[in-house]
């Protein structure tokens, strides 16, 4: 019998690409979609196909064994412990959680029922990155010395609802985009930072006080290894693409490049090579990855990625939040 997954919340379009991986995951069948605007509610059973549900009791009534939740930010957590205590197992489109207290709640309840609460980072299966995260495992850069993660994005602000300016419904801009490369900066180390500094600012958008348009975060690691975390919503409308994500990583003995946006640049040197592509033969593509992750959760299989991976990513934005709400005022020894 199919695995019977659920969407909860459709507040940001990303839900939807992740939602139909399911379409292709093996004994997988999407049952339905809750929300609790009938607009977007309307709109998400057309799009995806199937049942809306206006009611979350009913909806969680089908026994789901997996929950894709894409809600307002501010509810994610909330939506996800609700889920854990139906027996599912969560996946969660970034941001997880916007203040501390609701992902010390979520880390309560997934220990309490033992499902996984995974959040969606797409780097993660992103065919150069893997290559990258394998070259690092076996020394082909050195020891890695600094890393620099960057996601510009376009904020094209008048298509965007009005939670995504506020900061107790969407965060900040380092807790949202920047948590793509807190994730990245943390997976590649394997370690947890043990010192944390961010700032935060907004240039464009004075209508809306709460919002940060650019922020950055300067991360130290055990070992002195550094990383900087540059988030922002100034993406020219000139550009094809809706980002220009770059990766970068500095090793003792090699550098690996990633740029991913109108510009697409994967590429690495070591002493011994020159300006080589990094070679994803064999890899597969982020289609490929979402699909095995959706098939992972929704059969209890392990999907390779930790749960305490997801709680560090998380943490590492909020503590960068609370340093740039503070003027920068570092944080150190943060408890993770």
């Amino acid at each position: 019998m199919a695995k019977q997954i659920l969407v909860v919340g459709t507040a940001h379009p990303h839900v939807f690409g992740i939602a139909n991986a399911v379409e292709h995951a093996r004994d997988c069948a999407l049952v339905g979609v809750w929300d609790d605007d009938p607009q977007r509610l309307e709109a998400a059973q057309e799009r995806l196909g199937v049942r809306g549900i206006a009611d979350l009791d009913e909806a969680f009534g089908h026994d789901p064994a997996l929950v894709i939740i894409g809600a307002v930010p501010c509810d994610r957590a909330g939506l996800a412990v609700r889920a854990l205590s139906s027996g599912a197992a969560v996946l969660v489109d970034k941001p997880l959680a916007v203040t501390h207290e609701a992902l010390d709640g979520l880390i309560a309840a997934q220990r309490q029922h033992g499902q996984p609460v995974i959040t969606y980072y797409p780097y993660r299966g992103h065919p150069a990155v893997q290559v990258a995260k394998r070259m690092i495992d076996e020394g082909r850069i050195g020891r890695v010395v600094h890393l620099v993660g960057c996601g510009p994005h376009r904020l094209n602000p008048e298509t965007r609802p009005s939670w995504h300016f506020t900061r107790a419904e969407n965060g900040g801009c380092i807790i949202d985009v920047g948590s793509h490369y807190a994730d990245v900066c943390c997976w590649m180390t394997g370690l947890v930072p043990e010192y944390i500094c961010a700032t935060h600012t907004n240039v464009s958008q004075p209508a809306h006080g709460e919002f940060q348009d650019f922020a950055q975060a300067h991360l130290r690691f055990p070992g002195g290894i550094l990383a900087h975390i540059q988030a922002d919503w100034l993406t020219p409308q000139s550009f094809k693409r809706f980002g220009d994500s770059r990766i970068w990583i500095q090793g003792t003995e090699g550098r690996i490049e990633m740029r991913h946006g109108d510009e697409m640049i994967n590429q690495f040197w070591t002493n011994d090579d020159r300006a080589q592509p990094i070679d994803v033969t064999g890899v597969p593509g982020l289609e490929a990855w979402d699909t095995k992750l959706i098939e992972d959760l929704a059969h209890g299989r392990s999907c390779g990625i930790e749960q305490e991976e997801v709680w560090r990513a998380t943490r590492v934005t909020l503590y960068a939040f609370d340093s740039a709400t503070a003027g920068g005022k570092p944080i150190e020894n943060p408890k993770f």
